[in-house]
């Protein structure tokens, strides 16, 4: 009580009680309710679950940034034991993924905008999602990202009839994998700021990807766009909207995403795919590597190259750069594994929406066969996956193609364009 006033609002307190029953006790015979109503009072009873944690502070990056102090209750020190340890730790996590994701937020703020009104072509006057909506109701759904035991999964993808009985989701990086390995998937997502990211597309032959779509937030790079020789779709987004005024496209709204892979399976959701398989999802260096064999960046690496850097010191190097942020968890089998703060806030991520997913009975399948354990999916592999739900026999999946509205008037949209302009200039 005393934390909680002496804070007046300018902070949030974290109570830690592993007692429900003494809880309960207390709160029978006390009227506390005119300051255990706080908004800002998280109350938490288990101390293991970090993604019940991550989402009652999903609010207060901000003021975790600031910075986050641990204090322990002395009478309760021998009663909780060990738990306090954990739940700190747990914690610590989270104040370094706030700490990432708000510097994150505010150094790509300008790149951000920029980037979105580059694609205003593509969003104002070219093909949305919304005619994909539930087109993979009840399908089974398999995201590809490019952790290192992508290389595990892919002739399982591969094999004949497979692409016809699922929906393949794929990030921009394990575009040209697939495609060696003879996998065109239906959909790639791509959202990366940096103009290095168009090197994914470079030398792509359009007649592969026929069947193919980018699905693309408008944050995006415009090279990446200009690179894609073939169909474009762009997802909802409530800041062109707000640019566009009257203009405003709408439509149901997917959650932010962070990275490509999380654009994917929240793709794979729209589309209505259940289960969603995960491969390539490792969030950590499975065998000590950090990216897939064959995946764009080792073709950027190429020049430097010789019998004394290998691909191999490269990767152990792009792990190394960053070992004052490693951390240890297991991975599915049990064993130890590292990974980084950057990872762990993509984990996080996740696990909060795998979480919201299992409350409404979705499954989440983790074929990755590699990588951190991740919370609220099952392990399978990827051949026991496609038996159980896309197996020989299944009903193909049909998806409509990216067709841009006909009644979007482009004279109107550079209409509105020139009226913010002259706004802007009277501001």
């Amino acid at each position: 009580e005393a934390f909680v006033r002496g804070m007046r609002g300018t902070g949030v307190v974290v109570v830690l009680e592993t007692d429900a029953a003494l809880l309960r006790a207390v709160f029978s015979r006390l009227d506390l309710s005119d300051w255990l109503g706080d908004d800002r009072l998280v109350l938490r009873i288990d101390p293991d679950d970090p993604v019940g944690l991550a989402a009652s502070l999903s609010g207060a990056h901000s003021l975790m940034m600031i910075g986050t102090r641990i204090v322990e209750h002395p009478p309760s020190r021998i009663r909780i034991g060990e738990a306090t340890s954990r739940f700190s730790r747990t914690l610590v996590d989270l104040a370094a993924t706030a700490r990432t994701s708000t510097t994150t937020l505010l150094a790509q703020s300008g790149t951000t905008i920029e980037n979105q009104l580059s694609n205003l072509d593509h969003y104002a006057i070219g093909a949305g999602i919304e005619d994909l909506a539930g087109t993979a109701k009840g399908r089974l759904g398999v995201v590809v990202s490019a952790g290192p035991s992508l290389r595990r999964n892919m002739a399982v993808l591969a094999r004949p009839g497979v692409r016809e009985r699922c929906a393949i989701v794929a990030t921009q990086t394990t575009l040209r994998p697939l495609l060696d390995a003879g996998i065109a998937p239906h959909f790639v997502t791509a959202l990366d700021y940096h103009v290095i990211s168009s090197r994914f597309y470079e030398g792509l032959d359009p007649a592969a990807l026929e069947d193919t779509e980018l699905v693309i937030d408008s944050r995006v790079n415009r090279a990446v766009t200009e690179a894609w020789p073939g169909r474009i779709r762009c997802i909802p987004s409530l800041q062109l909207d707000e640019f566009l005024g009257p203009l405003a496209r709408g439509g149901t709204r997917l959650q932010t995403s962070t990275t490509v892979a999380h654009l994917a399976y929240t793709f794979a959701r729209h589309l209505g795919c259940d289960p969603v398989a995960l491969i390539g999802q490792d969030l950590g260096f499975t065998d000590a590597l950090y990216y897939a064999p064959g995946t764009a960046i080792h073709e950027v690496w190429l020049p430097e190259l010789n019998a004394f850097n290998t691909v191999e010191t490269m990767e152990w190097e792009r792990i190394a750069r960053h070992r004052e942020h490693l951390s240890e968890r297991r991975d599915v089998n049990g064993r130890r594994i590292f990974t980084d703060v950057q990872m762990l806030n993509y984990l996080q991520s996740f696990e909060m929406r795998f979480a919201d997913d299992a409350r409404d009975g979705l499954r989440i399948v983790d074929a990755t066969e590699g990588g951190v354990r991740k919370r609220n999916t099952e392990v399978r592999t990827l051949s026991d996956t496609i038996s159980t739900w896309a197996g020989v026999g299944t009903d193909p999946i049909e998806f409509p193609r990216a067709e841009p509205p006909a009644s979007e008037d482009r004279e109107a949209v550079l209409d509105r364009i020139r009226a913010v302009r002259v706004e802007l200039e009277e501001i």
